[in-house]
């Protein structure tokens, strides 16, 4: 992204000496002064500048009379750079190059109003843009401009006066029983039968099982922890820390995905890969890392069709097959939830909440109990 900045606006650079520095504009009692921050790090440095910006206490924050929104956002991002997880960085860079630069960047941002918000919502509502991703350029937008606030560049954030487009919730279609059980079948041959069967039993994400070290694998107590995930973007693969805090989490593992796990470990170890300490589970036939896409396309796709299964996404025919079975066998609730590594039980139930089974109907039930 372009980072085209305000009159007075200095930035994040790195010295000859190897130290980052950040440099701002501030008002002091004794007039407009530069200011210079020092870090070891790129992360570092933008934290200080944050906190620095945001933070000026009893002193207003020089705002640039001219800044527009492509400048502001030039400076918000090497604010957030660092600190956003890198799927989220790619996003934000995506909607802001895409969608919202294009069409406001030339305004002044203390000039930003609701209706101007409003009306980009709106043309890319007509431009034929889901419901779904305008309340992501919605939650880009917003982000950005409480930062803005607590820079005291702005006094309000606008995007609190507009109405984004109400996403309905997404359709849940999981395999049934017999569905799985044709599934797992087809995989049985599959060299990432083990990945299937544990996506089924586990309810894990897909970076969540590309992400698996064998020491996450504690065989004997029937354990899998889940520490890290497989992240797959445009500047390659890296691996980092699970979705949210409740991610990282222990889960029981079946009979099932111990004898699936046994002998893709000998699979694992006849194709000459290591089966030890922090060497991936999965991996492909060179012993890299899981593409999720070639899987998808070489694995999944093909075993649905060889099934006779119809076409749905990988967490469909894993993760939520996984919640909807193990609510329907009655195990406990916040069980599942912990499982799934979901925020909430009250999450999980909402969602699922149709998968729940009725055990008898609620008024014959209580005219028992009142009998």
């Amino acid at each position: 992204m372009a980072k085209k900045r305000g009159n007075g606006e200095g930035g994040i650079s790195r010295r000859k000496d190897g130290r980052w520095e950040a440099r701002y504009w501030a008002d002091t009692p004794d007039g407009r002064k530069r200011k210079t921050l020092y870090a070891k790090t790129r992360k570092e440095v933008a934290e200080k500048l944050a906190k620095a910006m945001a933070e000026q206490e009893g002193v207003p924050a020089f705002v640039p009379r001219n800044i527009t929104v492509a400048e502001f956002f030039a400076q918000y991002d090497d604010a957030v750079r660092d600190t956003m997880k890198r799927r989220s960085l790619e996003t934000y860079h995506d909607v802001a190059r895409l969608h919202l630069l294009p069409t406001l960047g030339g305004l002044k941002l203390k000039n930003l109003t609701r209706e101007h918000v409003q009306r980009l919502y709106s043309r890319k509502r007509d431009d034929g843009l889901s419901a779904a991703r305008v309340r992501r350029i919605h939650g880009v937008l917003s982000s950005a401009l409480n930062m803005a606030v607590r820079w005291r560049m702005i006094d309000h954030n606008v995007c609190k006066e507009v109405s984004p487009p109400r996403v309905p919730p997404p359709e849940i279609r999981p395999f049934n029983r017999e569905e799985t059980k044709r599934f797992l079948r087809a995989a049985e041959a599959d060299r990432y039968h083990a990945l299937y069967v544990l996506g089924v039993t586990s309810g894990c994400r897909i970076g969540e099982l590309g992400g698996l070290f064998w020491s996450d694998l504690d065989i004997p107590h029937r354990v899998v922890r889940i520490q890290r995930a497989l992240i797959t973007g445009r500047g390659g693969q890296t691996f980092e820390t699970p979705k949210t805090p409740n991610s990282r989490r222990s889960i029981g593992l079946s009979a099932r995905a111990v004898n699936a796990l046994a002998k893709h470990r000998e699979r694992q170890t006849d194709e000459g890969f290591p089966v030890e300490g922090d060497a991936l589970v999965f991996t492909n036939t060179v012993g890299r890392p899981i593409n999720p896409s070639h899987l998808l396309c070489r694995s999944f796709k093909p075993l649905l069709k060889q099934a006779g299964l119809p076409r749905t996404t990988f967490h469909a025919a894993t993760r939520h097959t996984f919640c909807c079975l193990a609510l329907q066998q009655g195990i406990n609730a916040r069980t599942i939830s912990l499982a799934m590594g979901h925020s909430s039980v009250g999450f999980t139930l909402q969602r699922y909440a149709s998968f729940i089974p009725s055990y008898g109907d609620t008024a014959d039930g209580l005219d028992e109990a009142l009998g």
